[in-house]
C-alpha cells in the first residue's frame, strides 16, 4: 500500500474524473459503502449530497486524513460518514446495503486471486438483493517504466512538492511493484523526501468477469470512462448486480 508516510500528499495527485459518477449513483441509492475510502476524497462529495456513507480502509494514517477533512465538514456531512478500520477482504456491515463502489482502481490491493475473491465474495455477502457494485480498476499496461519519472508538481501550504514514480510488473505472478518519491521544496531547498514502496495485483478484464459471474454478479456494464464510453482501453469502469431474490 503506497501513501502510508506520505497521506497528506494523497490528495494533491488524487485528481480523478470519478466524482461526479459515484455522487449519482450514491444519491440514488441513498446508502453507499465505499471500499479503500482513504483520504474520504470520494466519500465527503457523497456525504455533501445526502448520501450515508460507510468507509473502509486498513491504512490508519489514510484514516486520518479523512477524519482531519471531516472534522471540518458542517455538521449534518459529519453525521452521515462512519468510517472504520477494517480489511476489504473480511468486513461486515449492521445490515445488507444497496450500493457498494470501489474507486481509485482500489480492487488492485487486493493482490492475490485469493483475496480478490475474498473481497468480492464479501461484497456479494454485504450487499441487498439487487443492490449494485460498481468500481473502475486500471488494467495491465503493455509495459511500465522502471526508471523514475517524475509524475507531479504541486504546491502545498507554501512548499512545492514534486512526485516521482517507477514501476516493475512481475506478469507471471500478476503484480505490479511501484516506488514513489515524494520531495518537498521550501524556496527552491529540498527539506524532506519521502519514499514509499506499494504492490498492487495485475487483474486482467477476463479474469475480472470470470471472478465477478463465478461469484454470482450479473455484469450490467463495462465501459472505459465515467461517461460510459464503449471503447476499453487502459481503465475498466464495471457496474454488476446481486440478483434479486425469489
Amino acid at each position: 500500500m503506497g501513501y502510508e508516510a506520505s497521506a497528506r500528499y494523497y490528495d494533491l495527485f488524487g485528481e480523478k474524473p470519478d466524482i461526479a459518477y459515484y455522487t449519482a449513483l450514491g444519491k440514488k441509492y441513498g446508502t453507499a459503502v465505499e471500499l479503500g475510502v482513504g483520504t474520504a476524497r470520494v466519500a465527503l462529495e457523497l456525504a455533501r449530497s445526502g448520501v450515508q456513507v460507510w468507509g473502509i480502509d486498513t491504512s490508519e494514517n489514510m484514516l486520518k486524513e479523512a477524519r482531519s477533512k471531516i472534522a471540518h465538514a458542517p455538521q449534518a456531512v459529519r453525521e452521515r460518514i462512519t468510517l472504520l478500520r477494517v480489511d476489504m477482504t473480511d468486513f461486515h456491515l449492521p445490515h445488507p446495503v444497496p450500493f457498494i463502489y470501489i474507486p481509485s482502481s482500489g480492487l488492485s490491493h487486493c493482490i492475490t486471486p485469493a483475496d480478490q475473491s475474498a473481497c468480492v465474495s464479501c461484497i456479494y455477502d454485504q450487499l441487498e438483493p439487487g443492490g449494485l457494485l460498481t468500481f473502475d480498476l486500471i488494467l495491465p499496461a503493455q509495459s511500465y517504466s522502471s526508471a523514475l519519472t517524475q509524475a507531479g508538481i504541486k504546491k502545498y501550504q507554501g512548499k512545492t512538492i514534486v512526485r516521482w514514480i517507477a514501476n516493475q510488473a512481475d506478469f507471471s505472478q500478476k503484480i505490479l511493484y511501484t516506488t514513489l518519491i515524494f520531495q518537498e521544496y521550501t524556496d527552491n531547498v529540498l527539506t524532506r523526501q519521502i519514499m514509499e514502496h506499494s504492490t498492487v495485483g495485475l487483474i486482467y478484464e477476463e479474469d475480472l468477469l470470470s471472478l465477478l459471474e463465478k461469484t454470482g454478479f450479473r455484469i450490467e456494464s463495462l465501459s472505459g470512462d465515467f461517461n460510459g464510453s464503449p471503447v476499453v482501453r487502459d481503465v475498466l469502469i464495471v457496474k454488476t448486480r446481486k440478483p434479486k431474490s425469489f
